[in-house]
């Protein structure tokens, strides 16, 4: 991995940062919650606990069944429409016995007096025939009003739908009504005299071969009784009202219920919450939070005239409560709590209080997403920062490791290393490099130059023992004197040949300043290159790949000759007479390549960039032949002649190796 990588994958440990502050949101969010619904709890217990005695007496000698009267605020009109009806969704619902038939059961009070709805649906009823009329033949409601002025009976089966005008048997009480046909079944809207306000209500209505009273209980079918129940109408608990809407905090509202869920008494509509503007992205934020424990539900309908929560029911059955709930799409949230009202040791009804808050977290909660913003802005800072310093970093290492690479192939180092004028630790190791590479570069310049001086400084001796040993072998020597005589003489030899050797190349590097360049056409020139080779290596292999067309290269043709020797020499040198060498040509965009290919032997591959410099030989010794590792040296120095550069390699297949001269065109 590179260091730019690893000290970005460090910097991602400043994600604990912003974590631990999403941890400790969560707490203090959790502890917040807690401590409001202690809050609301105990405020729920108190007015449970100090209801006045005359409404606890209502409560403990409450009909047994009874439905909540709605207020409208004007006359209804009567058209068998829902729209003027608040809180339609809430009604005290009845099943047949055979359950067949329902009728959803409503009464309010308006300005035109009292009013009802019965609202009748019938299994299969949808599934109608088109153009056939829903009403059947026989559908009928039987209704009964009881008031302290008396009995109020009414027989309604109307011929078709519409406006109904009926009249009571008995005191002559008169109503208005309207029979509206549905897909469903049929809803009769039907207002009262004023006077039956404060009246108790039994009906039976007849439909479809069904028949369904006020006996009948919503879901939970009882014996049917020959005569329909008595539902008493209770209106609103005014009194109580007062008082809750003086005793619940700002910001929530009270309710008061029965066993059957139905609203007793209210502190109002609640505060008017406005319906905060959010985003996708902050609902979701507080979702990732508070998901857990607060549940989404859709926007809720004011009134309230049945409560049906979770939190509601729990506490009728005994058990206080409290819940969080969500608007879907608003940052409106709601705490619910309810308390049982337990009156002579019998669960009674129960207190629910709601609070409401106007954004998706509490104040703290808010301050703290600002600091969770703040510590996710500064962690991607804090990691952008080091990878940009771990950039500039690697940058730098690679500028200094490329001019180290650049100044090793080079063999010198030409305008000195970049960064060392830098004050860190990186500068100080451009000067270390800096040092050492002018140090290996002297070296490298002292073993070019030793040839030469060696050679030179060698010839004298090597004439004045040469002089000496032709003097003593003309005069008489014994046998033995004779012996040592040719063995000094073969080891000058020897001598002289390594001085040549060395001066060879020392030779070189002077003529190359004064060689002849010219136009040559290559192809030819290897060919009689290899013709020669061949004459002066009879029964080796020796093989040509060239191109048929003519491949002209302006190079001074006697400097290539040398180093196509040395080439060859060190082929033959390092092969037996079974295996091939092949020379070849190829061009290229710029450059022409020579290439000396042969079998049978191999180079370390640790020493591969070594084999060119002067006085280098990684072959052991064959014949009588000094190796002084000069040749290749020699190759070298022609083809940085020629603007070009020479390597060597193994093949691919591990059976030989190919030397390449890069000759620039």
């Amino acid at each position: 991995m590179s260091l730019r990588n690893r000290l970005l994958a460090l910097s991602l440990l400043t994600l604990l940062l912003p974590w631990s502050g999403w941890k400790l949101l969560q707490e203090l969010e959790s502890f917040l919650r807690e401590a409001q619904e202690e809050s609301l709890l105990s405020t729920t217990l108190a007015i449970a606990g100090t209801l006045p005695f005359e409404f606890q007496s209502q409560l403990i000698f409450a009909p047994e069944r009874y439905a909540v009267l709605r207020t409208m605020q004007r006359a209804a009109v009567l058209d068998g429409s829902l729209d003027d009806w608040p809180a339609a969704g809430q009604s005290l619902d009845l099943v047949s016995a055979n359950g067949h038939l329902g009728v959803r059961f409503m009464a309010a009070t308006a300005a035109n007096g009292l009013l009802l709805m019965f609202d009748v649906t019938r299994d299969g009823a949808v599934n109608t025939p088109a153009g056939q009329a829903n009403r059947f033949d026989g559908a009928s409601i039987e209704l009964l009003l009881r008031s302290p002025r008396g009995l109020l009976r009414f027989d309604m089966q109307p011929e078709a739908p519409g406006p109904l005008k009926l009249y009571s048997q008995g005191d002559g009480g008169q109503a208005e009504g309207f029979w509206l046909d549905t897909s469903s079944g049929f809803r009769l809207e039907l207002a009262v005299p004023a006077f039956a306000r404060h009246a108790d209500v039994a009906f039976t209505v007849r439909y479809a071969g069904s028949e369904v009273n006020s006996s009948d209980a919503g879901g939970k079918v009882s014996l049917v009784s020959a005569s329909p129940a008595w539902i008493t109408l209770v209106p609103e608990w005014r009194e109580l009202s007062d008082l809750l809407a003086r005793a619940v905090p700002e910001g929530a509202q009270a309710w008061l219920i029965n066993q059957d869920g139905w609203v007793l008494a209210r502190s109002g509509n609640g505060a008017d919450v406005p319906a905060q503007e959010t985003t996708w992205l902050q609902r979701s934020f507080y979702r990732l939070v508070a998901g857990r424990r607060t549940a989404l539900i859709d926007e809720q309908d004011e009134p309230k005239i049945r409560l049906q929560y979770p939190v509601a029911q729990r506490a009728l059955a005994g058990e206080q409560g409290a819940s969080w709930t969500q608007d879907r799409d608003t940052a409106v949230v709601r705490t619910t709590v309810a308390v049982p009202v337990q009156l002579e040791g019998v669960t009674r009804g129960a207190m629910v209080l709601q609070s409401t808050s106007d954004g998706l977290l509490l104040v703290t909660n808010r301050a703290l997403g600002r600091l969770l913003l703040t510590t996710l802005v500064i962690t991607f800072g804090l990691a952008g920062g080091l990878w940009f310093f771990a950039t500039r970093l690697s940058q730098r290492v690679r500028r200094l490791s490329g001019a180290v690479s650049e100044a090793m192939d080079g063999g010198v180092v030409a305008e000195g290393l970049p960064l060392t004028s830098d004050r860190d630790e990186l500068g100080a190791l451009a000067r270390n490099n800096e040092k050492l590479l002018r140090a290996v570069s002297d070296y490298n310049q002292y073993l070019q130059t030793l040839a030469g001086k060696l050679s030179h400084e060698l010839k004298t001796p090597l004439a004045i023992t040469r002089s000496s040993l032709d003097n003593l072998s003309s005069q008489p020597l014994n046998e033995d004197a004779q012996r040592f005589l040719e063995r000094a003489q073969e080891g000058v030899e020897r001598q002289a040949a390594i001085v040549r050797a060395m001066s060879e190349a020392n030779r070189l590097e002077a003529s190359i300043q004064v060689a002849e360049w010219e136009s040559v056409d290559l192809a030819k020139f290897v060919t009689r290159c290899v013709d020669g080779y061949r004459s002066a290596y009879p029964g080796r292999i020796i093989a040509t790949r060239l191109e048929d067309a003519p491949l002209e290269l302006r190079c001074a043709p006697e400097l290539l000759a040398q180093a196509l020797d040395k080439l060859v020499d060190n082929a033959m040198s390092l092969t037996s007479e079974q295996d091939e060498i092949q020379i070849g040509l190829k061009r290229s965009a710029n450059e022409v390549q020579l290439v000396v290919r042969n079998s049978g032997s191999r180079l370390p591959d640790e020493f591969q960039d070594r084999l060119f410099d002067s006085l280098v030989s990684l072959r052991e010794k064959r014949g009588n032949h000094p190796h002084l590792g000069l040749g290749l040296y020699v190759v070298r120095l022609v083809a940085g002649a020629h603007g070009g550069r020479v390597e060597a390699r193994n093949l691919s297949d591990g059976r030989g190796v190919e030397f390449v001269m890069h000759l620039k065109s």
